[in-house]
C-alpha cells in the first residue's frame, strides 16, 4: 500500500492537542466508524471500527500502540487489526508531527503507511486510496471540531 500524507490546522496550542491525542476516549468520537475503545495502558488501546471499503464492509478490531513520543512534537503509533469474517488484516504505521503556528494554533502533519492483506486487500490500491483520503478528511474535521480549527 502507498503512504498517505495529510496536514491540517487546529486552533489549539500543541500541548493541548498532545493531551487530547493521548486520551483514546476523547479521540474515539473523532475516528470515523469507531464503535468502542478500551484502554489497556498509557500507550496501548483497542478500538473496534467499522467502515465500508468498495463493495466490502469491514469491522476491524484494532490494537494501537504508541511506539515513540516526543511531547508535544511527535507521536508514532502502530495499529494492527483483523476482520475474521473477511479473513483480512490491517497494519498501520502512523507518524504525527505537531508544529505551532504563528496564529497560536497547531499544524498537524501525519504520514500513514497502510498495509491491507486478505479479502479486504482485494479491493485495490485506487479504491483504498480514495477511502483513506475520505476517512482522513472526516477525522481531521472531527478533530478540528473537538479542538477548534480550520482547514490548512
Amino acid at each position: 500500500m502507498p503512504i498517505f500524507d495529510e496536514e491540517f490546522t487546529v486552533d489549539a496550542i500543541p500541548d493541548a492537542v498532545w493531551v487530547f491525542l493521548l486520551d483514546p476516549r476523547r479521540v474515539a468520537p473523532c475516528l470515523p466508524g469507531c464503535e468502542s475503545v478500551e484502554v489497556e495502558d498509557a500507550l496501548t488501546y483497542r478500538a473496534r471500527i467499522t467502515v465500508r471499503v468498495g463493495f466490502l464492509s469491514t469491522t476491524q478490531n484494532l490494537r494501537v500502540e504508541i511506539v515513540e513520543s516526543d511531547r508535544p512534537r511527535r507521536l508514532v503509533s502502530v495499529g494492527r487489526g483483523e476482520d475474521r469474517k473477511l479473513a483480512s488484516h490491517v497494519e498501520v504505521h502512523t507518524t504525527l508531527d505537531l508544529e505551532p503556528t504563528v496564529a497560536g494554533g497547531t499544524l498537524l502533519r501525519y504520514q500513514s503507511d497502510v498495509r491491507v492483506l486478505g479479502r479486504l486487500g482485494s479491493v485495490g490500491d485506487a479504491v483504498m486510496q480514495v477511502k483513506v483520503k475520505q476517512l482522513t478528511g472526516e477525522f481531521a474535521a472531527n478533530l478540528r471540531s473537538a479542538l477548534g480549527g480550520r482547514p490548512s
